[in-house]
């Protein structure tokens, strides 16, 4: 049955518009195309260690892991820490899928960004669009952390080559070739901050990291 629906016509269609389609169907009832989709919060994390190279798709099963929670989230516990293990680097950048839930205690990407509720029965996500959600997209520590090691391994693949470094940001954050104007815009973009903002060459290239998994394109699917 998985089979047959994955590799039906309509399972694989895009969602491109379709002025044609749009007058005869606007609701999109009939499925003239694939209605477009966010993320969910277990893809956002994992996508985000995917790019910088961090993803650890070795290591299956066992146990749950636990993520580096923020202080600001455990200093909002009773007792400070208490039930939160500290698990090996490795570990941490495992899938989503083995994080482990307390109901008390959400890792901050995953809450923000409408994983299942731990108090009570979830049986379909409601997604939401929030201010905390860029917010904790653009400044929490996982995701900045992420991005310098994106740089880290963009600037040792591509050493001192600003186009061939944004084209391959471009390129696996979007997952499509990126245009010339794209790319152009990025070297401008990174060249603005060493310039006008004191950045190094590695911090600018950290920031378009950030940027880039900031996009649209990378949080939903097309």
């Amino acid at each position: 049955m998985h089979r047959l629906i994955l590799m039906s016509k309509t399972y694989q269609m895009s969602s491109q518009f379709s002025a044609e389609g749009y007058e005869k169907d606007p609701g999109n009832d009939l499925l003239w195309r694939f209605n477009l989709r966010r993320l969910t919060a277990e893809e956002i994390r994992d996508s985000i260690l995917a790019v910088s190279g961090e993803l650890n798709l070795e290591k299956m099963y066992g146990p749950s892991i636990y993520p580096i929670m923020p202080r600001e989230v455990l200093a909002g516990q009773s007792r400070p820490g208490s039930g939160w293990g500290n698990s090996s680097e490795e570990d941490r950048r495992r899938r989503s899928i083995y994080v482990h839930i307390k109901r008390s205690l959400g890792l901050p990407i995953l809450t923000t960004n409408d994983s299942a509720p731990t108090d009570s029965t979830c049986p379909v996500r409601f997604i939401t669009t929030q201010p905390t959600q860029a917010l904790g997209m653009m400044n929490s520590d996982f995701t900045n952390q992420q991005a310098l090691k994106f740089a880290v391994a963009t600037e040792k693949e591509f050493p001192g080559k600003r186009k061939a470094q944004v084209e391959s940001i471009l390129q696996k954050v979007t997952q499509r070739p990126p245009t010339k104007k794209e790319i152009q815009q990025g070297v401008d973009l990174i060249q603005s901050w060493i310039d006008h903002e004191d950045a190094s060459p590695q911090q600018a290239l950290q920031y378009y990291c950030l940027l880039a998994i900031n996009l649209n394109e990378f949080a939903y699917i097309d």
